[in-house]
């Protein structure tokens, strides 16, 4: 794969996500904080953790922005620590994960304009993703979950990705729920 290819790839996700997301736009305040119990996350507890997350890669891809250079087409190589991520993110992988307590929701008080930020936070990373000079997408960073593993900016799209699919699903799974208040 290139890097004009993953970052297509990003994109068209990106577009996938935002309207998985619409879906719950319409939901209220008691429908976003509602939850089956306390061991599990709430729909808006998905959707923070999910900003608090991908906030972590707005600074560094700014770092790269093309600022005007013509964007080459660099081949992109995915590196062993970045597919091990990959699959633990992965929405097939139905394995929970302990996450860091910096990337936990805040409560189960979340305000509804939850999901609004989300899409806008997505949208402004996909904007950031078209922005970035393909050059350094091999380019290895610290993960925001734990600064001795690293991966590489290719990879960190696909991980963004992938997180955010299983974590919308994983919100769409409490819509289904039979105690989910109509």
């Amino acid at each position: 794969m290139n890097s004009k290819e993953l970052k297509n790839n990003f994109i068209n996700d990106s577009s996938e996500i935002k309207k998985l997301a619409e879906e719950f736009l319409p939901l209220s305040y008691n429908q976003i904080n509602w939850k089956p119990d306390e061991s599990q996350w709430s729909i808006g507890e998905c959707f923070e953790h999910l900003i608090r997350t991908n906030a972590k890669y707005i600074p560094v891809y700014e770092l790269y922005d093309l600022k005007g250079k013509e964007d080459r087409e660099h081949p992109y190589r995915a590196t062993f620590m970045g597919k091990f991520v990959l699959k633990s993110v992965n929405p097939e992988n139905t394995r929970k994960f302990k996450t860091s307590p910096s990337f936990n929701p805040s409560g189960s008080k979340i305000k509804e304009t939850i999901v609004k930020d989300f899409i806008e936070q997505n949208s402004h990373i996909t904007e950031l993703v078209k922005n970035i000079d393909s050059s350094i997408i091999n380019k290895k960073i610290s993960s925001p979950f734990f600064k001795l593993v690293k991966y590489s900016i290719g990879d960190s799209f696909r991980i963004i990705s992938s997180h955010n699919k299983r974590h919308l699903q994983q919100a769409k799974r409490l819509l289904q729920n039979s105690g989910f208040p109509k």
